[in-house]
């Protein structure tokens, strides 16, 4: 979700380009039917397949927003013309175009650093930094209709919790959304509470502490989870692309975070106005993301709730 803001930069610079984008196959629903996108590859990983990708389409300038070295080494071995990436990585010599900016030390938001990188390649100032919403498809959307219906939720009318991520941030524990479900259904707001599969160990966590929670893991595709996305009032998580997703999608967010320079908000935080972000209180480690008061994470969803900004 970050990175896709650099397909609109490109398509202000250059309209007429041909755009290919290099993705993981659990990111298919955020590139798939985007207007700007001429086509997209998902690869799971791993140099060979990078290098066979890029051998078939032959692209003459290629980006690397997070350069690893496998594909940076791909890159060079299939001869592309153009290489933008880092200047500051030990094989930053297989770039042919370097971009000299720490993002460790989080001063910008990431998917500024993104466009910037664009615009400096293309020797311009500034480019405009904007969130590319996931198209829905019909068919997601009516298995979301239908969960909604099984659960006896409206549009606009319920809060998504979502608890987990991949790992690369400190969390809220489990038993906290458990309790901030548990408050503010007893305030009127319903609670769905969402996960992978994976994550089932989340899921009896917080069953454990509130026993009639509304628990959706494992049941969703990605595409139908960013369909509930869609209709929730207000979501909360840690750092992780569901509050981005949900930016995108012009649904206020909450989100708890780090004040670690590598987990910081102003990095990685939802880039939207339509936003609270919660940090460790003051006297808590800056990584203590599970010191976070439930009562002002459920002030936070209140206010947004009340606040007339929620539903599209």
């Amino acid at each position: 979700m970050l990175t896709l803001p650099m397909v609109a930069a490109v398509r202000q610079l250059r309209p007429e380009v041909e755009l290919l984008v290099f993705a993981h196959p659990r990111t298919k629903p955020l590139v798939e039917e985007q207007p700007g996108i001429t086509a997209f590859v998902l690869i799971s990983g791993g140099m060979r397949e990078v290098w066979r990708a890029l051998q078939e389409w032959q692209p003459e300038i290629l980006f690397f927003p997070r350069p690893l070295f496998e594909e940076a080494w791909a890159a060079y071995r299939a001869g592309i013309c153009y290489r933008v990436g880092s200047g500051y990585r030990w094989y930053s010599l297989l770039f042919t175009h370097r971009i000299y900016e720490h993002r460790r030390t989080a001063q910008r938001h990431e998917a500024e650093y993104n466009v910037r990188m664009v615009a400096q390649a293309a020797g311009v100032a500034e480019l405009p930094v904007r969130l590319l919403p996931p198209r829905i498809s019909a068919q997601a959307h009516r298995r979301v209709q239908e969960v909604m219906s099984r659960l006896g939720l409206s549009p606009a009318a319920f809060v998504v919790l979502h608890p987990g991520g991949r790992g690369s941030a400190p969390r809220w524990e489990p038993e906290s959304f458990a309790l901030l479900a548990q408050r503010l259904e007893g305030e009127g707001m319903p609670c769905v509470i969402t996960g992978t599969a994976a994550e089932r160990e989340l899921a009896e966590r917080i069953r454990h502490r509130y026993p009639a929670a509304c628990l959706l893991f494992g049941e969703l595709s990605m595409a139908e989870f960013i369909a509930l996305l869609a209709q929730a009032r207000v979501v909360v998580a840690n750092s992780t692309g569901a509050l981005h997703i949900a930016a995108a999608l012009g649904v206020p967010v909450v989100g708890l975070y780090s004040l670690l320079p590598s987990h910081h908000p102003r990095r990685w935080g939802p880039y939207t106005e339509r936003a609270t972000v919660l940090t460790p209180p003051q006297g808590a480690p800056p990584d203590a993301v599970a010191a976070i008061p439930v009562e002002l994470v459920e002030q936070a969803v209140r206010s947004w709730w009340d606040s007339g900004e929620a539903g599209r």
